[in-house]
């Protein structure tokens, strides 16, 4: 296999990840409209799961071929990338508004929860039991999302119910739509299994044949492919004026990953933690997640400065685990 074939299985796999992701979240707009604003807080757990479903079939099938530290590279790297790549990009086209009710559901969660797995990483390995563990601490959040909604007002309810509509609509590619319904659902499902089965297979070929870190393949490329249709979302979103709705992705997505993902992840396969993962790449997940909960927290607003910085954090990250963590 030459590096022409690599860039093109790549490619596709990712083509097929992202058109999956389009006509499987365009299956749900009709559900979210069911919904409505009487059930705002099942919307946003059905956006989570959503947004975050070609990762976890990702992480899946990378355990299922016996590759978990690959897999573990793509979840943590994705939050990375989720801070750096997403939230900077969409920062530098223009200034995000982070609502007050975001900061406190969302971005609080957001930073205990990497500690939590630093705390629990730092013995060495993540067991089953703590990977179960990890997915039942999901539920306290899905409580506060049901909490807030009884206190939220009504004007608050439906602009959280119009940005669901939004992430549903824009993830993806636009192109080759289909109608919502049954159909959209089963192909973008479909496409999803075998664009995740073919990006893993990918990802294990460039391992073998370049003799690369799993770890870094997966913290790097691994973590960008099935991340491209939600930072393309929220790219056209922030286009829109909707720069909120890249912030909501970003914590959503971070905190689904590190909670269901991570845990189901460790309940598959018990993963030895090496001395690289707890003296680099969780504390600089760690120090990424508060620098981005600081930004929101000082004036609720993350400016084009300080989405340069994350963007510039993230690609100096980049560099040393290319250069230097091989």
């Amino acid at each position: 296999m030459n590096l022409f074939v690599v860039i093109a299985s790549l490619f596709l796999s990712i083509l097929m990840i992202g058109k999956g992701s389009d006509w499987f979240t365009d299956s749900l707009i009709p559900l979210a409209r069911r919904l409505g604003v009487s059930r705002v807080a099942v919307g946003l757990i059905l956006v989570s799961i959503a947004v975050s479903l070609p990762e976890i079939l990702v992480v899946i099938y990378g355990v299922i071929r016996g590759h978990p530290s690959l897999s573990l590279g793509v979840a943590l790297g994705s939050i990375i990338c989720n801070i750096g790549l997403m939230t900077g990009l969409s920062a530098l086209i223009r200034p995000l508004r982070a609502h007050t009710y975001v900061i406190l559901r969302d971005g609080i969660f957001s930073v205990v929860t990497p500690i939590l797995v630093f705390a629990v990483a730092s013995g060495g390995v993540l067991t089953r039991l703590e990977g179960l563990a990890f997915m039942l601490l999901f539920i306290p959040y899905v409580v506060n999302v049901f909490m807030q909604e009884k206190l939220a007002s009504k004007l608050q309810k439906e602009r959280d119910y119009k940005e669901i509509e939004i992430k549903l609509e824009l993830l993806g590619f636009e192109f080759a739509n289909l109608k919502s319904g049954w159909t959209a659902f089963l192909l973008g499902l479909v496409l999803l299994i075998l664009g995740a089965q073919f990006f893993i297979t990918t990802l294990i070929q460039i391992v073998g044949l370049f003799s690369l870190n799993e770890v870094v393949v997966g913290l790097t490329i691994g973590a960008i492919g099935p991340s491209i249709p939600n930072i393309l979302a929220a790219y056209k979103a922030t286009k829109r004026g909707m720069g909120d709705v890249a912030v909501s992705e970003t914590l959503g997505s971070n905190i689904f990953t590190l909670l269901v993902t991570m845990g189901l992840l460790a309940f598959l396969s018990p993963i030895a933690i090496s001395q690289r993962w707890i003296y680099f790449d969780i504390p600089i997940m760690i120090v990424m997640s508060l620098m981005l909960f600081l930004f929101m927290l000082t004036r609720k607003t993350i400016s084009r400065f300080e989405g340069s910085v994350l963007l510039g954090v993230y690609i100096l990250i980049l560099v040393i685990q290319i250069a230097f963590l091989r």
